[in-house]
């Protein structure tokens, strides 16, 4: 809880990340206001409104809830949402770019997050370079009369008697060193050494930084003139407007003011190979121009706190991935995960099937609906079940028992309470064909990013470590698999044999 005192504070606002916090009953002198950070993690930026019209903002550093995701698992969800889309696209028949514009559309606010905390480690990034920036030394040669050439060397000097005039010394006694004879060349060639910023890497960087800029300050004004004031809308446009400054002020900074203009884009050299700075600067390149790319969809329109549907769709694209990598993709079985216009690349929002060889399926949101409903007899004898994932075989045209993965962003003792939708599913979703009503699901998995303890006898296990025991999924083909953010390739393709072992028997 807040609390603010003073004089007529009574009808003062606090905003955080520009929403309003819910006001408690106060007085003319005291105003309290009450907040839950939920997902809120790491960096917090507050903004009181005062009577009077006068504001004052400040940035606070706040601990994750930890039965959620954190702001990080957030970023690093997009980051593979963006990255899994496009692997996948790749392997679709469509064949053309998805442009990374800043008209069209204006980018969902799942984008629009996730760049923020990009800027943001942006900074960090730039300003180590700045403390220690590579330089390049460069020789160069002044011609100087020779009266000028005071610090030239006996080299220099008699290098520069092939060319130009000779002066003979007439002063006495003479001032010349012996070796010379009393001759000098009129011209002296000087070589001087300095040091420069000015490297490709360092003019492709601030063509990077400038190009980011001009992004930003693109869609905030298209933010601003789409959006009523007061609006969420509005707030974003302000918010871009003031990343697009603060990257602007890195541009303007050593060592890529000044520079000739370049492509803004990286060209892998020895210096982003071999410097873990520059390196970095370098995997930010990358994820802003995943944020910037023109991927859209419902599940990229939500802000932070609706991170657990972002958290399904997530889900769904690591194992379409992994899936992809395992079996191959079947003809245009990526097709109906995408949409291709003129905007831009658009995610489908559900009822996506990945078709992949060997009769592999899987499904994201499929829909099951009274079984009497359906023509091919598999359904739901309650009511219309809608998992997030499903996976099954097609053999001989046939399809084999399902496994139903339901992904739940909760953790620790939270998973108890999400164990009643994966009960309905393995329960309610059935086979009729044949006139004999079966159980159509095989296997039923949450999947969390909660990390079991170690492992052991499920018996001897607490909730909700037991759930994820390997004894535990071959007893009752039930429990709960780890996909959490951040998991490596080969951790998620271990998970996908783990979920289709049952199956391939």
């Amino acid at each position: 809880m807040f609390e603010l005192s003073g004089q007529d504070v009574g009808e003062a606002q606090l905003l955080v990340d520009g929403s309003r916090l819910e006001a408690l009953r106060g007085t003319r002198t005291c105003a309290r206001w009450r907040w839950s950070p939920g997902f809120q993690a790491g960096e917090t930026e507050f903004e009181l409104r005062l009577p009077d019209g006068r504001t004052r903002r400040a940035r606070i550093v706040t601990d994750a809830d930890t039965r959620k995701l954190t702001r990080d698992d957030f970023d690093a969800m997009v980051r593979d949402i963006l990255e899994d889309t496009f692997a996948l696209f790749s392997l679709s028949p469509f064949r053309r770019a998805v442009s990374r514009g800043a008209g069209g559309p204006v980018p969902p606010i799942a984008r629009l997050e996730f760049l923020r905390t990009r800027i943001g480690e942006l900074e960090q990034v730039v300003a180590r370079i700045r403390r220690a920036p590579r330089r390049r030394l460069r020789a160069e040669e002044a011609v100087l009369p020779w009266h000028k050439a005071r610090h030239a060397t006996g080299t220099e000097i008699v290098r520069s008697f092939r060319s130009g005039r000779v002066l003979r010394e007439n002063h006495q006694p003479p001032r010349l060193p012996v070796q010379l004879r009393g001759h000098l060349p009129e011209l002296i060639r000087v070589r001087r050494r300095t040091d420069t910023f000015d490297l490709p890497e360092h003019r492709e960087m601030a063509a990077c930084l400038r190009s980011w800029r001009d992004w930003l300050r693109a869609v905030s004004g298209r933010l601003s003139a789409a959006s009523l004031p007061g609006s969420d809308g509005a707030a974003w446009a302000a918010r871009l407007q003031a990343l697009a400054l603060r990257v602007e002020r890195m541009r303007q900074e050593e060592p890529f003011a000044a520079l000739p203009d370049a492509p803004a884009t990286l060209t892998i050299t020895s210096l982003f190979r071999n410097d873990p700075t520059y390196r970095d600067f370098h995997r930010l390149w990358r994820d802003m121009n995943l944020g910037i790319a023109s991927v859209f969809g419902d599940f990229l329109a939500m802000p932070l706190s609706r991170t657990f549907e972002l958290y399904e769709l997530w889900c769904y694209l690591r194992l379409a991935r992994a899936v992809a990598d395992r079996w191959g993709v079947e003809g245009d079985g990526v097709s109906s995960l995408f949409g291709v216009d003129g905007a831009g690349l658009t995610i489908a929002s559900s009822s996506l099937v990945l078709s992949a060889g060997g009769g592999w399926r899987l499904a994201f949101q499929p829909r099951y609906a009274e079984f009497w409903t359906r023509g091919d007899g598999r359904g739901s004898y309650s009511r219309p079940m809608t998992p997030d994932i499903a996976l099954w075989r097609q053999v001989d045209g046939v399809p084999t028992p399902l496994v139903v993965l339901d992904a739940k962003y909760r953790v620790d003792q939270g998973l108890a309470d999400a164990l009643t939708s994966t009960h309905t599913y393995r329960d309610a979703i059935v086979d009729t064909k044949g006139g004999v009503v079966n159980s159509a699901v095989a296997e039923a998995y949450l999947l969390t990013p909660h990390q079991p303890a170690a492992g052991g006898q499920f018996e001897t296990l607490p909730m909700p470590d037991r759930l994820f025991a390997p004894d535990y999924h071959r007893a009752f083909r039930f429990g709960a698999l780890t996909l959490r953010p951040g998991m490596q390739a080969i951790e998620v393709a271990a998970s996908l044999d783990a979920i289709a072992s049952g199956l391939e028997s």
